[in-house]
């Protein structure tokens, strides 16, 4: 198993072309998708600006944070690949944007620690990589017409890979239509879990979210 140094450095995480507007559509999916099943606690691994930890931490959650780079000021210093912590120590856990940045064939054992080391849920989220057509829609009586979805919307994704990720030093695979099927992706997180929910966010369709439920 390789082992890693830090790939960005601890301001990364505060500039204006890392937290965009789709990056804080990714945050409110992160806190929506993991509030809802209403954990007793939770562990997030990979903590970036911290926003999502003092989001879940303002609002009375109970939440850990783990992160391989100590700079980052995580409660816990660990790699998601061997995460120190006992099995069924969080309700929920999360890794949102962190498989990436490992090589693929550690995605397995990543996902067998997420399970470890959860009681019932895991949610992730991991970079699609397309060229995509999207618009949202928002109109008077939305919310009632639509179980309380306030906008309708629409994405056509297109298999027009972007370059850029290969030479940026940070992930090291990325969903796409030929190497690393979305197909391909579902069936290793089936090996462990049930897939409970995939969703596309809104106007950020190179995310695409998980809520997955580890087998008995």
């Amino acid at each position: 198993m390789e082992s890693f140094t830090t790939q960005v450095d601890k301001g990364h995480y505060h500039r204006a072309k890392y937290d965009d507007l789709e990056r804080f559509i990714s945050y409110y999916y992160q806190i929506d998708l993991t509030r809802r099943l209403k954990p007793a606690n939770i562990l997030e691994v990979g903590i970036g600006n911290r926003l999502v930890s003092d989001y879940f931490k303002r609002a009375g959650f109970n939440i850990k944070t783990c992160d391989i780079d100590e700079s980052l000021s995580p409660d816990i210093v660990g790699d998601i690949r061997k995460l120190p912590f006992g099995e069924a120590s969080f309700d929920a856990v999360m890794a949102c944007e962190v498989l990436e940045h490992i090589p693929f064939e550690d995605f397995r054992v990543a996902l067998a620690e997420l399970s470890r080391v959860s009681r019932r849920f895991v949610v992730i989220s991991l970079p699609y990589r397309h060229t995509s057509f999207q618009a949202a829609f928002k109109f008077p009586f939305a919310r009632s017409l639509m179980k309380n979805k306030s906008f309708f919307d629409f994405c056509i994704r297109m298999p027009l890979g972007f370059i850029g990720f290969e030479n940026s030093g940070q992930h090291y695979w990325e969903i796409d239509r030929r190497k690393y099927r979305i197909g391909k992706v579902k069936s290793i997180l089936k090996e462990n879990f049930e897939i409970k929910k995939e969703v596309r966010p809104v106007l950020d369709s190179y995310h695409e979210f998980f809520v997955l439920e580890k087998k008995a």
